[in-house]
């Protein structure tokens, strides 16, 4: 096998790669169709007390029991994965990163949020908006 041969390999391996990330990658479009999708379901368990905003810009169950059942922890892992994506594109757009999107997403979220609803602080507990 010749050096160009193993360099074109490489190039249409990276290629290939790079073309199946991009199709795995969703657009923005694609994520807010299913983040207004996800919606109802997100806020009828934040209203059960069952998910909870964190400081660091996701969701989680505010209990570890809530974690077994699959309409929890099937929402937050959706709802957690598309946000990890949001801030990706976010960050790519205004050259800055993820982790300061996904900040400036929780500092919304929690001053958007209802009284009632769980709030994860930067000490790890939860409080209950009032």
């Amino acid at each position: 096998m010749t050096v160009r041969s193993v360099v074109g390999t490489l190039v249409g391996v990276f290629v290939l790669g790079a073309a199946l990330s991009a199709a795995r990658a969703a657009t923005a479009q694609e994520l807010q169709k299913r983040f207004q999708e996800r919606y109802p379901k997100l806020l009828e368990q934040k209203s059960a007390g069952k998910i909870g905003e964190t400081f660091q810009g996701f969701v989680e169950a505010v209990k570890e029991d809530y974690t077994k059942e699959e309409a929890v922890s099937g929402l937050v892992n959706a709802e957690n994965a598309d946000r990890t994506e949001l801030y990706k594109l976010l960050a790519a757009k205004e050259n800055i990163t993820p982790e300061k999107v996904a900040e400036r997403n929780a500092l919304r979220n929690f001053q958007r949020a209802r009284p009632g609803d769980y709030l994860k602080g930067q000490d790890g507990r939860w409080t209950q908006k009032k």
